[in-house]
């Protein structure tokens, strides 16, 4: 495959988003004929190939090419003004050249290739969606088709689904797969009407059945005697069925609680179970991600789940099945600078961690496909440019020696009627229960609207088992033996049964939601020192481990938090935590840090808290930090308007520009904040070229503030123009605003150069504003066609989150179709 021609879905969802492509698609799109279908012209075509192939999908064949499929970007396309029509595009490669390429085009419509499918022949499968971009109709109308290639890239038919448009539209497709007789499709219906599973064969359907379950397809595996499928029911529950080979129901499964768990892939397990792998979110005062794999059994209950990576903030990507467990291609995301290294996790079927390995890779990453022991990656960089670039490269799966398969340590011994903390490690141990298979209940609370119900099956081994609560929803819980009885249980130890509400214990979620700091700029050159940093716990006598982290991600040195947080009374010194120094704090309640921030060098810092073992379960907070030494280096703050005047019903806007900028910036913030009458809104927009931009408004008629903050910019030097200040008079309330005068305070934060050492400051902007009766002048307003995030608040990730059914016959919609998008041959 060449190294210029690769990328794939997770960035052409982020595509969707910031350009003008599409407006967002809900769960329940419709699928349906564009209203202008025609082939592409053949100047079109060759526009096109003269730009970026970005395959969304690539896989192998048994002679050794690749088939890619995905979408084509003309030679002059840009992020900011995307074209109407995209063509998608399937390209079978040989050492490094074209053999043959089909491309698939509709005017007006944007037409992209999610996944491929090769079988023992060659023959390609694949999805081909047609999203209409001409018509302003809400859902966009949206084809999805099963196309089938010959060998030599001959379409012989194709196939129309009646599919839900997010089950190929934008995303990594896997829910294709080449089966013995043709290739089997798993995808969710239009209007949240449940999930279809079909084998096609010569443009038709051999059998289809639906499955009455609001779920979104992730994957799809051929097994020994039939098919596995899972994905997500609702917004973030895991979900998988186990079917025939006629698609009858083995098990059909929704693991539903109050934890975030999105499933990337399953792999079946010889028992007849599955292994589920994807990413767990927890909002705290962190937004903490981590690495999710869990084992169900053949009765679809969960028999194990497990997270990985703390502290690595990585999303899983992809996953293979190896050896009986699974390896985990991840990606994280430093908070600053964008995408990290890439990680491979191997997980044995235990849960067992087989190896962690890192890896360099240049861009985000976007396709992979495993060839024996190697993994092949693709990815795209300049996203934020108008040089996209695709890139390609192979890492090796790791050898494994001696895995330790101890099991889990654990954190704490549970009791009955009495609460600990998500994330723990929980111990139970059992005398008489020595190979015995015991069952965790989730009992409901007052406001709760379930019944008990399994969410666990327990193994003890010599008599003890150790539970991860991480995976767990917050909740009363009982342990049940294989009689039925709840177990009272004493430090651990089972010491009778009883009722219920006699055996129960409870687990909460110690989040942090938010590390308070009374400053973020440190002047350290002149004389500025302390810092006081705080959240609140209602837990009491555990243990915090505090990480800083610079722009670049490196952690400052162990002497450095010493000098820093010697004078805490809770410090109890520094520790090594995943490789970095880390501060140790013994604390009980609330966590209150008076930090010596001269300490640091100057530069621009993440400072992260954690409960050491909670924090995978969301009990972790970040704060920021800016540190000043001496420096001669002072930006200059200038507006080009001087003042502003605002009619009472309408808005105005100047422009901002920093001067002095000698080693470019690659993060600042800025704020505005205006007291009294009359009560005009500041509004402040960045624009500077960076991957992730925050801005947030609020206040009352007595004040309001404004701020924006960029990062992982990149900027030229001198002068550079990096946003707007705006002014609006809505008032949110039944009071009109009156004519008068007031003004605005605008002011820089903190500005880091390209390397993250700070600039120092500009003195604070006073901005008379007058607010005069309503005109029908434009007032001069300006508008540069900012990408920022007025009046609201939140980041644009510009680089860029039990139920048993039952299979029914379906006829679908099982003819071959005229394609809505036209094939055609290069």
């Amino acid at each position: 495959m060449p190294r210029t021609e690769t990328a794939t879905a997770c960035w052409l969802a982020a595509l969707v988003v910031v350009g003008t492509l599409v407006a967002v698609v809900p769960a329940g799109a419709t699928a349906a004929t564009p209203s202008t279908p025609s082939a592409a012209s053949a100047d079109a075509q060759s526009n096109s190939s003269d730009g970026t192939t970005v395959p969304m999908a690539f896989e192998e064949t048994d002679d050794g090419a690749t088939i890619v499929g995905g979408v084509e970007l003309p030679k002059n396309y840009s992020v900011r003004s995307v074209p109407r029509t995209l063509n998608g595009s399937i390209v079978r490669y040989e050492d490094d050249r074209v053999d043959w390429k089909r491309t698939f085009s509709t005017t007006n419509a944007t037409t992209q290739v999610s996944d491929v499918a090769v079988d023992d022949d060659g023959d390609v499968y694949a999805f081909v969606t047609t999203r209409d971009t001409q018509t302003e109709t809400y859902p966009p109308e949206t084809t999805v088709e099963v196309v089938r290639l010959t060998s030599d890239g001959d379409v012989t038919w194709r196939y129309e689904l009646n599919a839900s448009a997010q089950s190929t539209y934008g995303t990594t497709g896997d829910t294709l797969r080449a089966t013995d007789q043709g290739v089997a499709v798993a995808v969710g219906l239009p209007g949240d009407d449940g999930v279809r599973l079909a084998e096609l064969t010569s443009g038709e359907a051999i059998w289809s059945k639906t499955y009455g379950v609001d779920a979104s397809p992730t994957s799809l595996r051929v097994t020994e005697d039939g098919f596995l499928i899972a994905g997500n029911a609702g917004y973030s529950n895991p979900w998988v069925l186990r079917t025939g080979q006629s698609g009858q129901v083995r098990f059909n499964r929704t693991v539903s609680g109050n934890v975030d768990q999105r499933v990337v892939d399953a792999v079946p397990t010889d028992d007849g179970g599955a292994l589920l792998a994807g990413t767990q979110t927890d909002f705290g005062g962190a937004y903490s991600t981590n690495t999710w794999v869990s084992r169900v059994d053949d009765g679809g209950v969960t028999r194990w789940s497990r997270l990985y990576g703390v502290g690595n903030e990585s999303r899983v990507q992809q996953v293979f099945a190896h050896r009986d467990g699974v390896v985990l291609l991840e990606q994280g995301r430093n908070r600053f600078r964008g995408e990290t290294a890439i990680r491979l996790r191997g997980v044995d079927d235990d849960g067992s961690q087989l190896f962690d390995r890192t890896a360099q890779f240049n861009g985000t990453i976007t396709a992979a496909h495993r060839v024996d022991g190697e993994l092949r990656l693709a990815g795209v960089t300049g996203l934020l440019s108008d040089r996209i670039a695709t890139t390609e490269s192979t890492v090796s799966i790791p050898n494994i020696g001696h895995v330790d398969h101890s099991g889990l340590s654990a954190d704490v011994d549970v009791s009955s009627n009495e609460t600990f903390y998500r994330g723990q490690n929980v111990r139970f141990a059992d005398r008489g229960a020595n190979g015995a298979t015991y069952e965790l209940v989730r009992l409901p609370g007052r406001t709760d609207f379930f019944d008990p119900h399994v969410v666990r099956r327990v193994s003890f081994d010599d008599g003890e088992a150790v539970l991860e609560s991480a995976t767990l929803p917050d909740g009363e819980y009982v342990l049940r033996n294989d009689d039925g009885e709840s177990l009272v249980l004493d430090d651990g130890r089972v010491v009778g049964t009883g009722t219920d509400a006699e055996a129960a214990f409870s687990l909460a979620s110690q989040n942090f939601f938010r590390l308070e700091t009374n400053r973020t700029f440190v002047d350290a050159a002149a004389g500025e020192n302390r810092v006081s940093l705080s959240l609140d716990s209602e837990r009491t006598d555990y243990v915090v481990h505090v990480a800083v982290e610079d722009a670049n991600g490196e952690s400052v040195s162990a002497d450095e938090l010493r000098d820093a947080f010697g004078a805490v009374g809770a410090f109890t010194g520094v520790e090594r935590d995943g490789g970095r120094p880390v501060a140790r704090l013994e604390v009980s309640g609330d966590v209150r840090m008076n930090v010596s921030a001269a300490a640091f060098d100057a530069g621009l810092y993440e400072v992260g808290v954690s409960a050491v073992d909670t924090r995978e379960a969301g009990a972790s907070a970040t704060g920021r930090l800016v540190v000043a030494q001496e420096s001669n280096r002072t930006v200059g703050l200038s507006l080009n308007e001087t003042s502003l005047t605002v009619p009472v019903d309408g808005t105005a806007k100047t422009n901002l520009t920093l001067s002095g900028v000698d080693n470019g910036i690659s993060a600042l913030s800025i704020s505005a904040n205006r007291t009294g009458s009359p009560a005009v809104w500041p509004d402040l927009d960045l624009n500077i070229n960076a991957s992730r931009l925050s801005a947030s408004a609020g206040g009352s008629s007595h004040s309001a503030e404004a701020s924006a903050t960029a990062f992982d910019g990149a900027t030229g030097n001198g002068t550079v123009a990096i946003g707007t200040l705006g002014v609006e008079t809505d008032t949110f309330s039944n009071d009109p605003i009156e004519p008068g005068n007031n003004t605005i305070t605008l002011r820089v934060d903190w500005v880091v150069d390209e390397d993250g050492v700070p600039y120092a400051l500009p003195d604070p902007i006073t901005v008379p504003v007058e607010v005069v009766e309503s005109t029908n002048e434009t007032n001069g307003e300006t508008d540069e066609g900012g990408v920022g995030v007025p009046g609201g608040s939140g980041d644009d990730e510009r680089s860029g989150g039990a139920s048993d059914g039952s299979g029914s016959e379906d006829s679908g919609s099982n003819s071959a179709t005229n394609s809505t998008a036209a094939a055609t041959d290069e």
